[in-house]
């Protein structure tokens, strides 16, 4: 018999026949070794929430129709998108004939929502501190930072509610807020100064003061409202009472 072919070729069995008389004749028997192509498993599929979840995967185990191992290549890969989308490797298979096939796996990316903090707030007094919290920084699931943009309400006209409001938008669309309200609560009475008077001699000279400054706990002049007495007939108290509120 020849050699062993190293994959295709020939294999030949050789029975040469000698009679008595030293007569020869040969007959051969000769096995045509053409590998046919082997067969590759289903190609790989799976989603994953974020770019770095789509690590290169472990190729299948595959032989040739002869039971042996075959090497895939080094996987190429394709581009990695910049936020979602589909991230592909492929090993190719060659057999010792040159029959070759591609196995592929296919991460789709779908970026997976992010979250924010719980929403806050506090208590103020005056307006004018209630200014434009620091948003909190909220990373996707790539683990880019999504940067906010700010809307805030109408200020009150002296207690009530200023909300800002940050919408965080990722680059897939995800979309979440954080709010942070104010409550303007003015607790503070008005400081007024210490009550006043004078004497004087006829009731025409009794006329009214000139309202002190008052402001509310913000800074704001506060207008008052201005009461008085009857006249006395004669002699007695004229008095002028101013309300701050």
């Amino acid at each position: 018999e020849n050699t062993d072919p190293t994959c295709e070729g020939s294999k030949v069995y050789t029975f040469t026949y000698t009679d008595c008389a030293g007569n020869e004749s040969v007959y051969t028997y000769t096995y045509t070794i053409e590998l046919d192509s082997f067969i590759l498993p289903a190609n790989g599929l799976s989603a994953v929430g974020n770019l770095a979840d789509a690590v290169e995967p472990t190729p299948p185990t595959v032989t040739d129709n002869c039971g042996n191992t075959i090497t895939p290549s080094p996987a190429v890969k394709t581009d990695t998108p910049d936020c979602q989308g589909s991230i592909v490797y492929t090993f190719t298979y060659t057999d010792c004939a040159g029959n070759t096939a591609d196995w592929t796996y296919t991460y789709t990316v779908i970026l997976a929502p992010f979250t924010v903090p719980a929403n806050a707030g506090s208590t103020v007094e005056c307006i004018v501190d209630a200014t434009a919290p620091t948003p909190p920084t909220v990373f996707d699931a790539n683990n880019n930072e999504v940067v906010p943009v700010m809307a805030e309400s109408n200020d009150p006209a002296c207690e009530g509610e200023k909300i800002y409001t940050f919408t965080y938008t990722d680059c897939a669309g995800n979309t979440a807020d954080w709010v942070y309200t104010y409550t303007i609560d003015v607790t503070s009475v008005p400081v007024v100064p210490a009550n006043a008077g004078s004497t004087v001699e006829c009731i025409a000279d009794a006329v009214q003061p000139a309202a002190p400054v008052v402001t509310d706990a913000c800074g704001n002049d506060i207008v008052p409202v201005i009461t008085e007495n009857t006249d006395p007939t004669c002699e007695g108290s004229k008095v002028y009472t101013f309300t701050y509120t």
